[in-house]
């Protein structure tokens, strides 16, 4: 197939792409999560252009979207970067998008490529935190308590830990700035992600 020629893609277009490609409910609602913290970061980073910080959740949006169909380190991000060229993405999605894989050679040289490493596998790490809290909700999730369950290689197995730790160097951050930063991103879409649970009054 003859790829599209690559034009800026909207929000809706890519959840439509996610959607197309994943069915699980779990993994849409982490790429509604992920999205929500790569748009977070481009903030943190001084991008001040909506479009420009709608770019960046797309790629947090599809970082996995291949994944439920392609779930092997040979054909995940492989096939997903050929797809993502035949529906006409720009390079610096798809680059930025595989990049978050360790496995895929990708330098990680702009701050896009950072923030998608740093955000992926701590997010979902986040979410693990949550679902094991009494209230189930993020609201009332404290920074060391994730911290915490870093070192307990039993809980969330697995979520790789060298990922999570990479990822907050990557952004210049310690641990403990980058999971707060990261638990406040997400509380605002908490409903829409699953992790709303029943906040303390």
């Amino acid at each position: 197939m003859i790829a599209l020629m690559a034009e800026r893609k909207t929000r809706a277009e890519a959840l439509a792409l996610l959607y197309e490609f994943t069915l699980t409910d779990a993994l849409r609602k982490h790429g509604v999560a992920v999205e929500t913290a790569m748009k977070a970061y481009a903030r943190h980073y001084g991008i001040t252009d909506e479009a420009e910080i709608e770019r960046w959740g797309i790629v947090g949006l599809l970082h996995d979207f291949d994944y439920e169909k392609h779930p092997t380190e040979e054909t995940h991000l492989v096939l997903g970067q050929h797809i993502l060229r035949e529906r006409g993405y720009e390079e610096e999605i798809i680059e930025a998008i595989s990049s978050h894989a360790d496995y895929m050679n990708i330098l990680r040289d702009t701050p896009l490529k950072k923030a998608i490493y740093a955000c992926d596998e701590l997010v979902g790490f986040v979410g693990a935190c949550v679902k094991v809290r009494p209230s189930k909700s993020i609201h009332d999730l404290p920074v060391e308590s994730v911290v915490k369950k870093f070192k307990d290689k039993a809980f969330a197995r697995s979520v790789d830990r060298s990922y999570i730790f990479g990822g907050a160097e990557a952004v210049g951050r310690t641990i403990e700035e980058h999971t707060a930063f990261i638990i406040e991103a997400l509380k605002p879409v908490a409903e829409e992600i699953g992790l709303q649970g029943t906040p303390p009054a």
